[in-house]
């Protein structure tokens, strides 16, 4: 089918135009040929003439050619297997293995000619592939159905085959995102559902930093099932030492928390172990032990927080600081004749709307400057902004009246003396507004900028948080009162965890002490044992410009002697190192490089938190696998009916090939063997007229 962009009944005079064009050359023989083809030669001539001459007269009209072409998506179907420890629990690998390699050998076989067979491994990730090794430590079911849903979800999806014991430990409820899956579900139920003999350790709770000398509790979870009239022995060890133990008599389905008191006798990160004693016969072990890292520090920084009159601000900022254990806050109102005692026991003092309006702790804050301790400024309308001129130079607010603006935070993403998650800066984004003194900010020296002010619709250059780049003695200043608005707002967004780490992070870089290392690590401290363990590294030259022209390598040690030796990789100005995943425990480190012939060298220390996860829970959840297959429209099997799965869903209606249909318009003036074809009538025409001379 074609259509032109002209009218169509234009086509009938480029007939007449080519008819017209041939006869005018062809008519009376003109070649003068001679024999039995001439009449035919002639006519063929003419033929190809006036073919020439039609099309090149007709594609002046625009037609358009209308290609239609189908395809067919086969049903795609998806075979999941659950690659997680739980699922050798109530059976044996390597024949587990076989069973499900005959049966994908057979799905293929079966419907390998009418649907497309995608493999999946499902544990803390989904993989493609179809040979399970069950080492995952983790089952995250609705993470599946979440991945499979971005990957098809345009495409024909016929339904998914899922090989699982229905035990989860990561994301939320697999029925909650089952609903965005739009295919039947055929579960293969694993495991057992008859409660075996099993006692373990449910979970424990301590706190993740305590101090050097306290006593801390240990709370913990212990359950046992099957297990009537037995006892088992409950230990807490550290380096082999047992240091709390007690006898525990079990019921037929037991549960109870005990409490462990223990004292903390040495700094650094320490390795507690938890253990009960195994019964007879029973069904798993690697849940009777949990590993537990706790780090032990000298002493809380100490706080000091002095408002200038009673605000909601006050308690705000407190109950903030009080979240991270590391912080001993102590407040005081200037004003009801309160302040703080011994400022040279302070890490950092929080200066809420001081100096006051008439000068008001003045002479405190020139003392505090003195003692090179790190200050934090909370300036709102009481803010004495021309004493505030005189403490501060670097900072000169001009023009203030005594108004305020309404400013919103506009987070800066060039801002680097602490990191915030992507998370945190959205939720900082939706902040409610602070009330900002009104005037002309002029700012000196070296510093960087975390919160700009957003009035209504309009970005400004005006800081509302930023940080003095100095060493000791640094400082801090929030242009604005309001925090408690935040903190209450943060309630809805975060449970307060957004704004307590804005102030906690704040606080962290302020009585950080300036490292005058010139070789520099970054990393996290606690990782999971599933997590690849990641650092980053700056070196500096005598002039504190960075480089990293040498070689920089690092020793990891184990606290059971095994060492670990890697090279960072060089980036633009800087390194990195990914030193993949490692057992848990706790890992000392060394890292090491050469400028000319000095060395430089930085030492810490990281701990692995082992996941034990999989072996909670060791009784199989068929009834949610049978919820998946009803919700879906799909149908539970096991593994001694597997031929039946394959015969059901080739007799599901629902999942069956999609015909697609395209409709392409094409112009003609685009079609090259249209081109071809007009160039090899028109070199015909031409050889048989020069050959004949009339040429």
């Amino acid at each position: 089918m074609f259509l032109t962009e002209y009218p169509f009944w234009l086509s009938f005079i480029c007939i007449l135009l080519a008819f017209a064009g041939s006869w005018f050359l062809y008519r009376n023989n003109p070649l003068k040929l001679d024999g039995r083809w001439k009449k035919q030669l002639n006519w063929a001539l003419f033929a190809f003439r006036f073919f020439v001459l039609f099309i090149l007269s007709f594609l002046l009209l625009g037609p358009l050619l209308n290609l239609v072409s189908t395809k067919t998506q086969k049903p795609i179907i998806v075979y999941a297997i659950d690659n997680s420890q739980s699922i050798l629990l109530g059976h044996d690998a390597v024949s587990l293995k076989e069973t499900f390699s005959k049966h994908f050998e057979k799905i293929q076989t079966d419907l390998g000619s009418d649907y497309e067979v995608v493999p999946y491994l499902m544990g803390s990730n989904l993989s493609i592939g179809a040979n399970p090794s069950f080492s995952d430590k983790e089952s995250h079911l609705s993470g599946l159905f979440s991945a499979l849903k971005d990957k098809y979800d345009n495409s024909n999806l016929g339904g998914i085959i899922l090989a699982t014991d229905g035990l989860y430990n990561k994301g939320e409820n697999p029925l909650q995102t089952v609903k965005q899956i739009k295919a039947p579900i055929y579960p293969i139920a694993l495991g057992d559902t008859i409660q075996r003999k099993d006692v373990l350790i449910r979970n424990v709770r301590t706190n993740n930093i305590v101090f050097k000398g306290n006593t801390f509790p240990i709370q913990i979870d212990v359950a046992a099932y099957a297990a009537e009239g037995e006892s088992a022995l409950l230990q807490v060890s550290k380096n082999g030492i047992v240091i709390f133990k007690q006898p525990i008599t079990l019921g037929a389905n037991y549960f109870n928390t005990i409490n462990a008191n223990i004292t903390a006798t040495e700094n650094g990160t320490q390795h507690y172990i938890v253990s009960l004693s195994a019964l007879k016969n029973e069904v798993s072990l690697a849940n009777n032990n949990k590993d537990v890292f706790i780090q032990v520090v000298d002493g809380k920084q100490q706080i000091g927080l002095l408002g200038y009159t009673p605000h909601p601000d006050i308690s705000a900022l407190q109950r903030s600081i009080q979240q991270n254990e590391n912080y001993a806050v102590k407040s005081a109102i200037f004003s009801q004749g309160e302040t703080i005692d011994n400022p040279n026991q302070y890490n950092l003092v929080i200066l809420h709307q001081l100096p006051g309006i008439n000068g008001e702790g003045v002479n405190l804050i020139k003392q505090l400057k003195e003692m090179n301790i790190p200050l934090l400024y909370v300036i709102g309308a009481q803010t004495n902004l021309a004493y505030l001129n005189q403490l501060e130079p670097l900072i000169q607010i001009g023009g203030y009246r005594g108004a305020v603006n309404e400013t919103t935070p506009l987070v800066q993403d060039n801002f680097s003396l602490f990191t915030l998650t992507d998370d945190e800066k959205e939720v900082i984004k939706k902040f409610p507004p602070l009330s900002s003194p009104f005037g002309s900010y002029r700012i000196t020296g070296e510093i960087e900028v975390l919160l700009k002010q957003q009035i209504g619709y309009v970005k400004t250059d005006f800081p509302l948080l930023f940080f003095s780049k100095g060493g000791n003695g640094r400082s801090g200043f929030l242009f604005g009162e309001g925090f408690w608005k935040w903190s209450l707002h943060d309630m809805g967004l975060s449970n307060q965890h957004t704004s307590a780490t804005l102030i906690n992070s704040s606080i962290q870089y302020l009585t950080s002490k300036k490292d005058q290392n010139k070789l520099r690590l970054s990393g996290k401290k606690v990782f999971d044992e599933n997590e690849e363990i990641l650092f980053d590294a700056e070196l500096y030259n005598e002039s504190y410009q960075l480089i990293n022209n040498p070689e920089l390598n690092i020793l990891i040690s184990s606290t059971t002697g095994k060492d670990y030796k890697f090279s960072f990789t060089k980036t633009a100005q800087a390194y990195t190192l990914n030193a993949g995943v490692f057992p848990s425990g706790v890992y000392n480190y060394t890292a090491t490089c050469f400028v000319g012939t000095a060395e430089r060298k930085v030492t810490g220390q990281f701990m692995v938190k082992p996941l034990q996860a999989e072996f909670i829970q060791t009784t199989a959840n068929h009834q949610l696998l049978n919820q998946l297959a009803n919700e879906s429209g799909g149908k539970l099997f096991h593994l001694t009916n597997l031929n039946e799965m394959n015969q059901s869903i080739k007799q599901n209606p629902l999942i069956k090939p999609i015909i697609y249909q395209n409709n392409e318009l094409r112009s003609w003036i685009d079609l090259k063997w249209l081109f071809m074809l007009i160039m090899v009538v028109l070199s015909l025409e031409w050889f048989v007229r020069k050959w004949n001379g009339s040429i």
